[in-house]
């Protein structure tokens, strides 16, 4: 049985899990680079300091013994936590210092469904040496500021996937299509609305979504077109135009009002809310802490409930 866990040990730890994932030590080769007499030797090394067998392999084919399978178990636990030790040790070498750059839409601020002020304020608390910078913009340039490692990480909408950015679901965000109380639709009970009426009046366009809504209307009907989704908010709250806004955003609006969803139940668009990152670089100290506070459910869950 092991005393002390060694570097050698740890090498013929990562060989078992290998073989346990690819299903045998034949089809562990392409993964561990190594011919199948070097990965039997490394087994039989490993079982011998363990003073367990850990599979059967032989004619009858390949099966990991049931203290194979505890062994297995303990063993990616402990590589979670050396990872976790690693991510810890790299928080403190950098104090977390410098300026974490987060990008996003605006009208975030109002979205009930994510506690991003309040995950702002435990980031503060939690790192007191290190400065936050929020970028607002479009989420096409902010695509283009994660790509240039302009900025850390991007809370946006997914509309499109693009390649080298990966992205984490945090939850979902409707869009409701609104008129404000002086537009011609206002006073129109929605069955008599039709979407033929809505393209004559020119339904707003985003202009950084390619396509956004052309489930329900013909793109060539937009005359109006916005970048943000207050300058939306504006135009609906004109009277003179209409166009798809977050429910969370209209939603103080419409409480006094002032707006109105036209057909809520039939023209609507969710789109997923996450976080952004580029891909590799998920060991940034910066950015593995935002993931982890993610997973933990910190922009998600209301702090009274943590």
């Amino acid at each position: 049985m092991l005393g002390r866990v060694s570097d050698k040990d740890l090498r013929l730890l990562r060989v078992f899990i290998t073989v346990v994932e690819s299903g045998g030590f034949s089809l562990a080769t392409a993964r561990l680079n190594v011919a199948e007499s070097t990965i039997s030797t490394h087994m039989t090394d490993l079982e011998t300091r363990l003073g367990i067998r850990l599979c059967e392999r032989g004619r009858g084919g390949f099966r990991v013994t049931q203290r194979g399978q505890e062994v297995y178990q303990e063993t990616l636990a402990l590589f979670d936590r050396m990872d976790e030790f690693r991510e810890r040790l790299a928080l403190v070498k950098t104090h977390m210092g410098g300026t974490l750059r987060i990008g996003m839409p605006d009208g975030m601020i109002s979205h009930d469904s994510l506690f991003i002020s309040d995950w702002l304020s435990h980031v503060s608390d939690q790192k007191p040496d290190m400065s936050i910078e929020i970028i607002q913009d479009t989420p096409r340039v902010l695509e283009r500021l994660l790509v240039d490692e302009k900025i850390h990480c991007a809370i946006s909408a997914r509309h499109r996937s693009v390649a080298g950015l990966e992205f984490l679901v945090l939850t979902e965000e409707r869009n409701q299509f609104y008129c404000g109380r002086t537009h011609p639709h206002f006073l129109i009970p929605d069955q008599d609305i039709s979407i033929e009426m809505i393209e004559a009046g020119g339904p707003i366009a985003r202009g950084y979504i390619d396509r956004f809504d052309e489930e329900f209307f013909n793109p060539d009907s937009h005359r109006t077109v916005v970048h943000h989704i207050e300058s939306a908010g504006m135009l609906i709250l004109s009277g003179r135009h209409a166009g798809f806004l977050p429910v969370h955003y209209a939603k103080r609006y419409v409480d006094n009002g002032q707006i109105r969803a036209l057909k809520p139940d039939e023209i609507f668009i969710d789109v997923p809310l996450g976080i952004v990152i580029k891909k590799g670089r998920e060991q940034n100290p910066l950015i593995a802490s935002i993931l982890k506070d993610a997973k933990a459910g910190l922009l998600t869950t209301p702090p009274s409930q943590l």
